[in-house]
């Protein structure tokens, strides 16, 4: 069984990226002791808490009090992309990225596809969301998984749309509070790295943001989506 941890990022103009870490639910201790021992790492390297969420916007811009020192812009960046890193070298997960102008097309074409994915991998998932939206984000998933209109591929002629439901997914949505989950910040972190390649912006250019979530290549899959022209399966 997979577990998906999913967490959003957007920016003032209304465009949406949602990001689901995947993890295999049986290597679930194996991925959290990793994890662990990363933020360890964090904090015997650059003095950031342990038990502190890291905020991904919030770190960016240079907001809160991460650590028992003041870290700059510059460093700030260079964590950030740390964490990437260690997301894709860990060999712990899988991350599928979606990004739209409309906030529902991004959320359910990212579940459509990672329900797709399990189909073919005769594997069933767990959704993990961010506590703040339950009832909305229930009321979408119970209803995918009824009734879930795909459009064809082919357009109208095609046939129009065809049901799919999310024969997959189990249970509704499990929602943690992301200052306790590490795995929801780390899917927060890959999720505002998309944003700022999708929709760069000067002052998080200048540090390099605009070319971190390809530190992720290794752990995406093109055949999520294999028009993507960044040659990474995200779904567009």
């Amino acid at each position: 069984m997979w577990f998906a941890y999913i967490d959003e990022s957007k920016d003032e103009n209304g465009f949406f990226i949602y990001t689901a870490l995947v993890t295999d639910g049986d290597r679930w201790p194996v991925a959290f002791s990793k994890v662990k021992a990363f933020r360890k790492s964090l904090r015997e390297k650059h003095g950031i808490f342990i038990d502190h969420e890291l905020h991904a916007w919030k770190f960016a811009a240079g907001k809160g009090r991460v650590a028992d020192r003041p870290i700059r812009k510059p460093e700030r960046a260079a964590i950030f992309r740390e964490v990437l890193q260690f997301v894709a070298e860990s060999k712990c997960f899988v991350v599928v990225s979606s990004c739209h102008m409309v906030e529902q097309y991004a959320f359910e074409r990212l579940l459509n596809r990672i329900n797709r994915t399990a189909q073919t991998k005769a594997q069933n998932f767990l959704l993990f969301f961010d506590q703040g939206a339950e009832i909305e984000i229930t009321k979408r998933v119970r209803k995918m998984r009824v009734y879930n209109p795909i459009p064809s591929k082919f357009g109208a002629r095609g046939g129009g749309a065809k049901s799919v439901p999310l024969d997959r997914c189990l249970e509704d949505p499990i929602f943690k509070d992301s200052k306790a989950s590490y795995f929801i910040q780390l899917a927060d972190f890959c999720a505002y790295a998309l944003l700022r390649m999708e929709r760069p912006i000067a002052s998080r250019t200048a540090l390099g943001y605009d070319n971190m979530y390809e530190e992720l290549r290794s752990v995406s899959r093109r055949i999520t989506n294999p028009n993507d022209p960044k040659g990474m399966g995200i779904i567009r």
